[in-house]
């Protein structure tokens, strides 16, 4: 684990809420101190998030509640790349150096390789590299498809060090100067536990499973 303040050199940080109450939601807020609820949380983490943000060689900042974030850390202590914040507010995200891309993904998701690339590809008065493909990888069936929005994804880069949490991913393209990245950068896990994710409808195309390979994720891991 280590400290916010070494966070400061990297040009690019990954940024994800892990554990941070929804608005409106009060209903599940107590399972932010859920020891058991958390766990789930923290096994999807391990088996997606973890090694496919690994491998970037760039630092990751996990946003949790006042009451997760302790257990968190402690369940995390190992990884050196990782940054527990604590964050109460679901739009307070966090806020980078001028100089750094933040980068906005979910924590059960996985990131391709080379989306740091992609987007310092980009050119422009940008603000913000935004995708609407992507793959998404059913746990139970083994079945990856294709899919593209119409809106922007969940996974996004953010220049300047702009809070990366700071409005819905699905207005981003309204919200500030945005370039679309063509490719699926992004894979969705689907697990039954998901708020917004679906399972994989029967229709769509069964993809090779070596499509996982660019995403740090394997088979075998599930």
């Amino acid at each position: 684990m280590s400290d916010t303040a070494s966070l400061g050199e990297a040009p690019h940080v990954i940024v994800t809420r892990f554990s941070v109450p929804r608005p409106h939601d009060p209903q599940n807020s107590s399972n932010h101190a859920d020891e058991s609820w958390l766990g789930r949380r923290l096994d999807l983490f391990r088996a997606f998030f973890a090694p496919s943000v690994s491998r970037l060689n760039a630092p990751a900042v996990l946003l949790c509640s006042s009451r997760s974030a302790a257990v968190v850390s402690e369940a995390l202590a190992d990884l050196e790349w990782l940054s527990v914040v604590v964050q109460d507010d679901w739009y307070g995200g966090w806020v980078g150096e001028p100089h750094q891309t933040l980068t906005r993904m979910d924590s059960d998701d996985a990131i391709r390789d080379d989306w740091f690339e992609a987007v310092n590809a980009v050119t422009g008065d940008v603000e913000v590299c935004f995708t609407r493909e992507f793959l998404r990888y059913d746990l139970s069936s083994g079945k990856l498809a294709s899919y593209a929005r119409n809106v922007p994804s969940p996974l996004a880069a953010f220049r300047g060090g702009r809070n990366p949490y700071a409005c819905d991913h699905a207005e981003l393209d309204q919200r500030f100067p945005a370039r679309h990245i063509d490719g699926a950068y992004l894979l969705q896990v689907f697990h039954g536990g998901n708020v917004s994710t679906r399972k994989p409808s029967w229709y769509r195309r069964r993809l090779p499973l070596d499509r996982l390979d660019p995403f740090g994720v394997r088979p075998a891991t599930v």
